[in-house]
């Protein structure tokens, strides 16, 4: 069934191909190696968080640029195979970002992409329309131009901080809930407790801090708490966050408090980082 025009989630923000490879490693510099396996997909923060987000069955529309070629034909075919709306908003000549991903057999994966914080892609009509009738926003810091659309506008808006990002430093008096992680708070040489502080005291109304396996920390208005994710075997932590953060604004998209939110988020990330592979472990999600 194809996904509904009138999304009540907008993910707005980075689509890459990404081209995973599964390695036993450890990787030497320098050498040829021999993969487990390859795996191509649709990647990006938000464009894995719309795709978990879709999965969870609340429909998902991303905002983004992917453009045309082989490599956005890809993209666009997995975004699409997975019930997300893609708004493409691509100048002439875009290029969809290339990402390579190695992913160990403890389930570490390292990244390499080129990002898109400097892109130049506008929102069409179509896009203006999509964050207009929006229930809740995703931003992920990528596609600026794109993001700030949404700042102020009807939607409640979920900030993906997971790492700084200068520019979006400057949103956070408009960030309903910033969605942080243990990198973003290193990245700003503070704790996760800090980093919940200094985000109610720049005028969010929710502060959500992962740290990996550790402790989720959230604080809502006046009420504050830690939600602890289960012990889980992990072999594959590629898009873990992206999944935490598509579960959590859908379950703020069915009008769920943060607490239950965060709680239900920590479940789908810690379900996605015990199976291999980019999509396998979205069946039966919901």
């Amino acid at each position: 069934m194809p996904p509904e025009a009138g999304a009540p989630v907008v993910c707005v923000g980075l689509a890459t191909l990404d081209v995973v490879q599964r390695f036993p490693g450890p990787l030497v510099r320098g050498v040829k190696a021999v993969s487990d396996g390859v795996e191509l997909a649709a990647g990006g923060p938000a464009a894995n968080a719309a795709v978990t987000c879709a999965a969870l069955g609340v429909p998902a529309t991303l905002v983004t640029a992917i453009g045309g070629g082989p490599a956005a034909d890809v993209v666009r075919a997995d975004l699409e195979r997975h019930g997300v709306r893609v708004v493409d908003c691509a100048g002439e000549g875009f290029e969809v970002p290339v990402a390579s991903v190695l992913v160990e057999r403890d389930g570490t994966r390292t990244v390499v992409s080129p990002g898109a914080r400097s892109s130049a892609a506008r929102p069409s009509p179509e896009a203006l329309a999509a964050l207009g009738a929006a229930r809740i926003v995703l931003l992920d810091g990528h596609h600026p131009r794109l993001a700030v659309h949404a700042l102020g506008g009807p939607a409640r808006v979920v900030l993906d901080a997971g790492s700084p990002k200068p520019h979006v430093e400057e949103w956070l008096s408009s960030i309903d809930v910033l969605a942080a992680s243990a990198d973003y708070a290193a990245g700003l040489g503070l704790t996760a407790e800090e980093v919940v502080a200094r985000g109610l005291a720049a005028g969010c109304a929710g502060v959500v801090v992962t740290q990996g396996p550790d402790e989720v920390l959230w604080a809502d208005g006046g009420r504050r708490g830690r939600r602890r994710p289960p012990t889980v075997d992990a072999v594959d932590t590629n898009g873990a966050g992206d999944a935490f953060h598509g579960a959590l604004v859908a379950e703020l998209a069915r009008g769920e408090h943060l607490e239950s939110a965060v709680g239900r988020a920590v479940e789908v990330a810690s379900r996605r980082v015990t199976s291999a592979g980019a999509r396998g472990w979205l069946r039966g999600l919901r």
